[in-house]
């Protein structure tokens, strides 16, 4: 029987575990929501939108299942959030389930040693050892039962010197667990898959770029470093990565990038490990643009409220604009890559020199990353109208960018414009076609010759 998920349904491939930590082989899946952007929208959640964050884990494996009594499975990530988690019986679709629990893993030795009462230990003392059912234990003394019938008997023993070492069985009670009440018409070996949510895991994206003398071409990686802070090893599992939701041209959350690696990992517990994003590029041709920013991007300080103020950041915006020398790179696939940190080197007479650490920015297909910045693009940013309607809780702005070459050759411009008043908008009309860079960036590229101007102007409808 399925046990479904009270906040949503998430299907996974299937992925074995055995009863206790993560398997071998790719029957073990990870997917990981970024941890750079989590909210549908960037930044603070807004509107009550839910935060997708952590990881779904899926995992297989082969249990004794009785005709009725309790099912356990250890080894599951100690961040597990009980209220996500399905057990699917494989062997008998048919098996309810009556009761669920997550018990956590044991974090002190008190704690281990408490697990075994009901057990059979060794205590090794000063006098010998003793051997019995454990009954009873805190931080002075251990009581331990011996014997059967009339010879039975209760030691209660110091543990301040007298006791040496406590011996106990070897199972699985220090793991966490999730434990089920199932019955089944069918009991012996199954194969039972459980699907849950954790926190602790995470991954960020980082790159790495090397230019060559001419600048013409570029060696270009894409690195996850994904984070295990979930107190559990996933040997040889299968990752999925999902990057950040951006929206739709109508405002809702679209479907996010995912990344899959190629070959299963192993995700030791507090490991950091990187893989792959996107296959290396080799030498791969750039080509020189200068990115423009009329004004600097607002867009964080508006997400748990709308800007409604028509008068913030619609002046001519004279001296707050920013213009930046950078190289584009076509990717392989039509993948959007998330924003990162990306470090730039230039090979001259073999040896590498730092160009730059920046952010990179990318559209669908394309990544730029800035060299440093120019001098010769400037240009302002104002509004030509804005309407807001509080009952309809709409507002309406037409921007108009003026850009200006002072240099003495052409220019290829990427104009980056912030749709930054709420985290819901949709562009309704522009007199020059303009590209969805971001949740909430649009760019517009223009081609401005020596000591010319140009202009981009177009109207957005903004809703909260």
């Amino acid at each position: 029987m399925v046990r479904s998920l009270a906040w949503f349904v998430l299907t996974l491939g299937a992925v074995p575990f055995i009863a206790t930590p993560a398997s071998a082989g790719p029957r073990t899946q990870v997917t990981i929501f970024s941890g750079t952007v989590t909210s549908p929208f960037g930044g603070t959640p807004y509107g009550g939108a839910p935060v997708v964050a952590g990881a779904m884990i899926s995992e297989q494996r082969e249990l004794d299942v009785p005709a009725s009594g309790e099912v356990r499975i250890s080894g599951i990530a100690a961040t597990a959030d009980p209220a996500s988690a399905q057990l699917r019986d494989l062997t008998d679709p048919t098996a309810a389930i009556t009761e669920q629990r997550f018990v956590p893993g044991a974090a002190t030795p008190n704690e281990m040693i408490a697990r075994r009462i009901g057990e059979r230990v060794t205590v090794v003392t000063t006098r010998g050892d003793v051997t019995g059912t454990l009954r009873a234990i805190d931080d002075h003394s251990i009581v331990v039962e011996t014997g059967t019938g009339d010879q039975r008997r209760v030691s209660v023993m110091r543990r301040d010197g007298y006791v040496l070492d406590i011996r106990l069985p070897g199972t699985a009670a220090d793991k966490s667990s999730f434990a089920w009440r199932l019955g089944s018409k069918k009991p012996g070996k199954h194969t039972v898959e459980v699907t849950y949510r954790a926190d602790g895991l995470a991954w960020t994206p980082e790159y790495l770029a090397v230019l060559d003398e001419p600048g013409k071409a570029i060696d270009f990686n894409a690195w996850a470093t994904v984070r295990n802070a979930a107190g559990v090893t996933f040997d040889a599992a299968a990752v999925t990565l999902v990057g950040p939701t951006h929206q739709t041209a109508r405002g809702m959350p679209g479907t996010p990038a995912r990344f899959t690696p190629a070959q299963a990992v192993r995700l030791g517990a507090g490991d950091s490990l990187q893989v792959q994003l996107v296959p290396a590029r080799i030498a791969a041709k750039v080509r020189s643009v200068i990115a423009f920013e009329a004004i600097p991007d607002p867009t964080t300080g508006y997400q748990a409220e709308a800007g409604i103020d028509c008068a913030s950041f619609n002046g001519a915006a004279v001296g707050q604009s920013r213009a930046e020398v950078a190289v584009e790179l076509d990717l392989a696939s039509p993948v959007t890559l998330p924003e990162g940190r990306v470090r730039l080197f230039r090979r001259r007479a073999g040896k590498l020199e730092t160009v730059s650490e920046n952010l990179l920015r990318t559209a669908t297909g394309i990544a730029r990353i800035r060299i440093g910045p120019n001098l010769d693009i400037g240009g302002e940013r104002k509004a030509v109208s804005c309407t807001v309607d509080e009952h309809a809780r709409t507002l309406h702005e037409k921007i108009e960018v003026k850009v200006e070459n002072k240099g003495a050759q052409t220019a290829e411009v990427v104009v980056r414009e912030f749709l930054w008043r709420t985290p819901v908008w949709r562009v309704e009309s522009e007199d020059k076609k303009g590209t969805r860079a971001g949740t909430q960036t649009q760019e517009y590229r223009l081609r401005i010759p020596a000591k010319g101007t140009q202009s981009v102007t177009y109207s957005v409808l903004y809703t909260w």
